[in-house]
């Protein structure tokens, strides 16, 4: 049996369906079927998602951009909505999933009004209205602050209290905080790439820690060579130092062992030429015990060659991958060259310490004290893989959010509470509005109450009221203002284009 209110809006929408109207209909409610999987994942208290592929894959995370993409979506205007929020993850980092909560509240808002026989276009230029009251009320809302390294881990901490457990939370935090204020020099950022993640098999996740240096995931091919160096000169090249194989498939013939032999010999003087060059220039800079020097090269190194730097005591590491010898270059300040007529003293880099460690079954060299130390690399380490992908997924959103604050040089209140107050504008402002458009500015007014509500249901404290702010106790609860603006005008944004294209 169908009750009366239901049959009532049962009715509406047969009456609608002659046009485009039913589509409409269905596309709303696959929002709000978006919005009722992932709501159960916001905020600290918020539960982890079970996904299972059809080859039985499990994957388990509570990071709203990596469940929109591991999920199968089939309606269209959904697709469309996790497509658009994963693009806008890359510059923002956060927010996935209060974007998807608000969206889907709104739309359930809007919804009532649509069977009431409200036409959409006036509901559309309704949220137009209260966007550009948004635009107005958002800046004044925001707490303008010195933001201090105290402040940036209060930050982080907000960021990555909904995606880690807490006994590794002040360490996670504190570690992102040294990594994004060693890219922020004299008010100038620099690459985010610049930092590196590596992951490490330990006992436990509270031994992960920032390098201020760079980490190689490999050590020296010979057991002779000196485990450790303190001021050592860093000489990064990209030199075949062993056989040079063709660029093209090719072969050589000869007609007796001796030709054969003598071409062997002839390929070894030509690798050796080389390396007594790099001992040369090791022998010039390096004139008494106390300073090291290190080879990196890009190309192999064969054993003979490695035997050779071993007796000079020079450090020599090979097939280094691209990416990390364009970062040794610009914190080491050296030069790589490509050839051997290019060796000189003032190519050479600078490190205060290189030392090899081996951690669990894997060798890696550290790099540290350099010159320029606008870099580093963060050493996830943990039991299994689960825990490590969750930590490097949360610092990399971290990393976004604290780009963004000390951008932007001010914060918003977080736990709802920024929620609250800018639906406590919209409703004055719509009461100022004359007509049905402020209906519009209502729904959107009401739709961002969600955030606060589910917080609290998440938590366990579920009461009919908007309840005060969420306590977390140890820390205040900051927002960054640009991930809001993000999020909020994305929302509006496309639930008026989805509104106005009925």
């Amino acid at each position: 049996k169908i009750e009366m209110k239901d049959k009532q809006k049962y009715d509406s929408i047969l009456e609608i369906s002659t046009g485009k109207g039913l589509s409409m209909y269905i596309s709303i409610n696959a929002i709000k079927g978006l919005k009722e999987i992932v709501k159960n994942s916001l905020g600290p208290n918020g539960g982890l998602k079970i996904l299972v592929s059809s080859s039985g894959e499990v994957k388990i995370s509570k990071n709203g951009n990596f469940l929109l993409k591991e999920m199968q979506i089939q309606n269209p205007v959904a697709s469309l909505v996790t497509r658009t929020l994963s693009s806008r993850n890359t510059s923002v980092g956060d927010g996935t999933i209060s974007v998807l909560i608000i969206l889907g509240e709104l739309f359930k808002n809007l919804e009532e009004h649509l069977v009431r026989g409200i036409h959409p276009q006036i509901l559309s230029e309704g949220i137009d209205l209260g966007r550009r009251e948004l635009e107005k009320i958002l800046p004044s809302l925001t707490i303008k602050k010195k933001i201090t390294k105290e402040t940036l881990i209060e930050i982080a901490k907000t960021s990555l209290c909904t995606k880690i457990h807490k006994f590794i939370l002040d360490r996670i935090a504190r570690i992102t905080v040294e990594a994004i204020l060693s890219l922020f020099q004299n008010e100038k950022f620099y690459d985010l790439n610049l930092i590196e993640l590596i992951k490490m098999d330990t006992q436990t996740e509270e031994e992960s820690r920032w390098i201020r240096g760079i980490v190689l995931d490999h050590g020296a091919r010979h057991p002779d060579m000196p485990k450790i160096l303190h001021n050592a000169f860093i000489l990064a090249c990209n030199i075949d130092l062993e056989y040079e194989k063709t660029e093209t498939n090719s072969f050589f013939y000869q007609n007796s062992l001796e030709k054969r032999d003598s071409f062997s010999v002839e390929e070894r003087k030509t690798v050796d030429k080389k390396i007594n060059k790099i001992i040369q220039l090791k022998r010039m800079v390096c004139k008494d015990e106390k300073k090291g020097f290190v080879l990196i090269n890009q190309k192999g190194i064969d054993l003979v060659s490695l035997d050779l730097l071993s007796k000079e005591g020079i450090l020599g590491i090979r097939r280094t991958k691209r990416r990390n010898m364009e970062r040794i270059s610009l914190l080491c300040n050296c030069l790589p060259v490509n050839s051997l007529n290019d060796l000189k003293i003032e190519i050479l880099g600078f490190a205060g310490i290189v030392y090899e460690q081996t951690i669990g079954e894997e060798k890696y060299t550290f790099i540290e004290n350099t010159i320029n130390p606008f870099s580093g690399t963060i050493l996830i380490k943990g039991r299994n893989s689960f825990v490590k992908n969750q930590i490097e997924e949360s610092i990399k959103v971290a990393l976004k959010t604290l780009k963004l604050c000390l951008i932007d040089k001010s914060v918003l209140e977080g736990g709802g509470e920024i929620e609250k107050k800018v639906c406590k504008n919209l409703l004055v402002y719509a009461n100022r509005i004359r007509g049905k458009r402020k209906l519009g500015i209502q729904a959107l007014a009401e739709s961002f109450l969600i955030i606060p509500k589910i917080l609290e249901e998440n938590s366990g404290r579920i009461n009919d009221k908007i309840l005060n702010p969420q306590n977390l106790g140890e820390f205040k609860i900051w927002d960054c203002f640009s991930q809001k603006k993000t999020n909020f005008f994305f929302s509006n944004f496309y639930c008026n284009t989805n509104t106005s294209n009925r």
